[in-house]
């Protein structure tokens, strides 16, 4: 890891245009266009494969990784540990002080409610949209793994189940896609952030191995 950069050239490149396509997507629609557009492409798979997708973004799957991590190799728990508080810091800052309340899909079209598609079995919240913590928390654990994972075709992969993370959040009516884009970028720069404070001590011995319960030998 001390020797590697971050992350390759090749997902440099594929991040970078993700960036640039959804960020000019952004700026050329209106607020709640892209919402609107999804929702009218429902359909019985997509209700499906989204409502359960989005269960990668809650967290739990942070917290698996982060033990796993924790008794297999210390640098990457503590690496995973800092990322995650980076994120959950960048997420709780913009979602309950700067933007609190800031209205979700479903208050935000409150008045032609009765012509969307809601997701049967999603409950969905009505405020905290900006940003979406769901999304961060899946860009935020995909990013740790993509940097410490050498395989090209697995971490493409990676990056793209991350994606559907904060595509579901639309399609189920949870977020806009602002809310998601800078999520994703909180997580992404949570990774980062996270990975330079580690990388000096990536050839530590003593962090190279995970925790241990094992009692000491008697003399």
């Amino acid at each position: 890891m001390k020797n590697r950069p971050f992350i390759d050239k090749g997902m440099q490149w594929l991040v970078l245009v993700y960036v640039l396509a959804f960020g000019i997507l952004m700026l050329l629609t209106n607020h709640g266009d892209f919402v609107l557009w999804l929702n009218d492409r429902h359909t019985s798979f997509g209700d499906f494969f989204f409502q359960y997708w989005t269960y990668f973004g809650d967290g739990v799957l942070l917290a698996i990784v982060a033990l796993y991590f924790l008794f297999t190799n210390l640098h990457k728990f503590y690496y995973m540990l800092i990322a995650i508080a980076l994120q959950t810091v960048f997420v709780h800052i913009f979602k309950q002080w700067l933007f609190a309340g800031e209205p979700r899909p479903k208050t935000f079209f409150a008045d032609q409610a009765d012509s969307l598609n809601f997701v049967e079995g999603v409950t969905t919240r009505g405020f905290d949209s900006f940003p979406s913590g769901h999304t961060a928390s899946a860009f935020t654990l995909a990013f740790v793994l993509i940097s410490l994972c050498k395989n090209k075709t697995l971490n493409v992969l990676i990056f793209i189940s991350a994606v559907l993370v904060g595509i579901s959040r639309v399609y189920i009516l949870q977020h806009f896609l602002r809310d998601i884009y800078i999520g994703s970028v909180f997580g992404i720069m949570a990774a980062l952030i996270a990975w330079y404070i580690m990388k000096p001590y990536a050839d530590q011995p003593k962090l190279q191995n995970g925790l241990s319960f094992k009692k000491p030998s008697k003399s």
